[in-house]
């Protein structure tokens, strides 16, 4: 299947689990993941229940940081709206 391509629109906790769970069930094709945004997807409710309290780092809300996205071969293209 290395030769499908997987385009996921949305750049959020359910994006980047979908780019994830490609990846662990083996599919080795191309994976590009579209964010409107200009970070790397985050969960929302560790984003203002932590970091905006001050109680946690910002990259504690991210799903993946940012290096996983390259690591697991997945496009990462952020502020693409589709």
């Amino acid at each position: 299947m290395a030769d499908q391509t997987f385009v996921i629109v949305g750049g959020g906790l359910a994006g980047a689990k979908a780019a994830e769970t490609l990846r662990e069930e083996g599919f080795d094709g191309r994976v590009v993941l579209l964010a409107d945004e200009v970070e790397v997807p985050y969960e929302r409710p560790p984003l203002s229940k932590g970091y905006l309290l001050g109680v946690e780092e910002r990259a504690s809300a991210q799903v993946h940081p940012e290096s996983w996205y390259a690591e697991h071969d997945v496009e990462l293209r952020l502020g693409t709206p589709a």
